[in-house]
């Protein structure tokens, strides 16, 4: 499916999924607290068909559709949305995270770019990779350290919220990295997590960072989405 097409243009396609799409159709939890959380732990992937059965104090937000919800308990909840409004928030939405995953828009953070104020595993490709600071009226330099291995510092132009991971640099899996930005507050350390390629699909996009442990990225794909309380 083409990302850029008009949002009016994918909300009739998202309505007029084929049957085998509605089939393997899922929603996947991200986020659990309450007396319910051990039978819907994040990771949790849930057919749309399935039925939430929620305790009071229950909070389980679920990722589906390309957009993301919070329910709360006591209650029983549809797994998938429902209803003309919400399948045409959803598409919205859905152009939104595509548009995220091209790079169309200029949206930062996305769940995509390494964001130098935060530590913690990261997702990443192994292959271009974008860093991503929350001030950029300043120029910059980066100090990237990996291990025990020398120190490799990048240029950060002023006005510019995002530049590219250095390329002399590999993206290794499991290997720590040290950023340090000058001026800033404090190091931070990364981790890298390597996929084999950027999913396409939000859900699938959940999963893969629920399974590797890439919280913060998680973070910013929910609020991207949107919660619907």
């Amino acid at each position: 499916m083409d990302w850029r097409i008009p949002i009016l243009g994918l909300a009739t396609a998202f309505s007029c999924t084929t049957i085998g799409d509605v089939a393997l159709a899922k929603a996947v939890v991200v986020r659990s607290i309450g007396p319910s959380a051990k039978a819907y732990p994040p990771g949790k992937a849930l057919p749309d068909s399935a039925k939430i059965l929620l305790q009071q104090g229950d909070s389980v937000t679920v990722v589906g559709g390309n957009s993301a919800r919070t329910l709360r308990g006591p209650g029983t909840f549809p797994a998938a949305a429902g209803g003309a409004q919400e399948l045409a928030m959803a598409a919205s939405r859905r152009s939104r995270f595509g548009a995220m995953r091209s790079g169309e828009l200029a949206l930062n953070p996305s769940p995509w770019n390494l964001d130098v104020t935060q530590s913690g595993t990261v997702c990443a490709t192994g292959k271009s990779l974008k860093i991503w600071r929350p001030e950029s009226d300043q120029a910059a330099k980066l100090t990237i350290t990996k291990g025990s291995g020398p120190a490799t510092t990048v240029n950060w132009p002023a006005g510019k919220s995002t530049i590219d991971w250095p390329t002399a640099l590999p993206i290794t899996e499991g290997a720590d990295y040290q950023l340090a930005l000058a001026g800033g507050a404090e190091t931070q350390s990364i981790r890298f997590a390597v996929l084999p390629a950027i999913p396409a699909e939000a859900t699938d996009t959940a999963e893969a960072l629920v399974a590797h442990g890439c919280q913060n990225q998680l973070d910013v794909l929910v609020d991207a989405l949107g919660t619907d309380e």
